[in-house]
């Protein structure tokens, strides 16, 4: 049993998810399916990714516990918890308008789009957006970004042996790969200007802050007055961000208990005021 498991059980205001990757080999679905078993939520977002239409389209693999997946989806929504679903760039193929319609007629529980606003309980207003179309690669070379997927299994294979030589069963088998990739990503500061992008993309829509996913790094920065959440995975972390009662934001992670994860650039969190607040109070002040 996982280290955390006591964090996972209960109930929270929120629950956001990203990058599960049903399709792939590399998805750890059983520790996510008990990770939803474990928690009830007045809302969930899945912030896209939740499928793996890459992998899927060059090898059909459809699990069983891809299937308890969705029925848990399901009976929570059942139990009364709102679900939102965006899509990301390795389930894009959701954004067609057919396969759009189709999917609201088979699932009409599930609040389908692009991008959603989510306001907390204290009134600060979140942009929840997957991220990739902020990813200069992803964007601009597409054809980099896929022929780089190799060089990301091979480095998850190595990953998970690593992690059985040496025992290690209580992390997540593909921790290695994500501390390797967290740090070259950091030393060419790719992180911080997808960080930046979005957190301009969200200040534009005066909102206080984003939630994302896309690039498998969980963290929490306060900058420039805003607020840059992203839920991290569920193939090299297993983590999920979560709103408390009070409007709390915060990461959780379904192997380790009280995990700190990197906040580059960390500065003190601004004041639970909405952007929409403070604009109107500056318009009134020029006024």
């Amino acid at each position: 049993m996982p280290a955390d498991q006591g964090r996972l059980q209960g109930r929270v205001r929120t629950l956001f998810v990203s990058d599960v990757h049903l399709g792939s080999p590399y998805a750890q679905c059983e520790p996510f399916l008990e990770f939803l078993r474990g928690i009830e939520a007045e809302r969930l977002y899945i912030v896209g990714d939740f499928l793996d239409g890459w992998k899927l389209q060059a090898s059909w693999r459809w699990q069983p516990t891809y299937t308890a997946i969705l029925r848990r989806l399901a009976e929570m929504a059942d139990a009364g918890t709102e679900l939102f679903y965006l899509s990301g760039n390795h389930d894009e193929f959701l954004r067609e308008q057919h396969l759009f319609s189709e999917i609201l007629r088979r699932f009409e529980f599930v609040t389908m789009g692009d991008e959603f606003l989510h306001l907390t309980v204290d009134g600060r207003r979140f942009l929840v957006t997957h991220g990739d179309r902020f990813d200069y690669v992803e964007t601009s070379a597409k054809w980099l970004s896929k022929g780089s997927g190799l060089f990301y299994d091979a480095l998850l294979s190595g990953s998970w042996h690593l992690s059985r030589l040496i025992g290690r069963t209580n992390l997540s088998p593909y921790r290695f790969c994500a501390m390797t990739k967290d740090r070259v990503k950091r030393m060419i500061r790719f992180i911080q200007r997808y960080e930046r992008c979005l957190i301009e993309h969200a200040r534009s829509r005066e909102c206080d802050g984003v939630i994302c996913g896309h690039v498998h790094t969980p963290s929490i920065v306060h900058r420039d007055g805003m607020t840059y959440c992203n839920t991290g995975d569920w193939v090299e972390n297993c983590t999920a961000l979560v709103e408390d009662d009070d409007g709390t934001l915060s990461l959780t992670c379904f192997y380790e208990a009280g995990r700190q994860f990197p906040s580059p650039e960390h500065v003190a969190p601004p004041a639970h005021e909405s952007a929409t607040r403070r604009a109107a109070a500056a318009r009134g002040a020029l006024a």
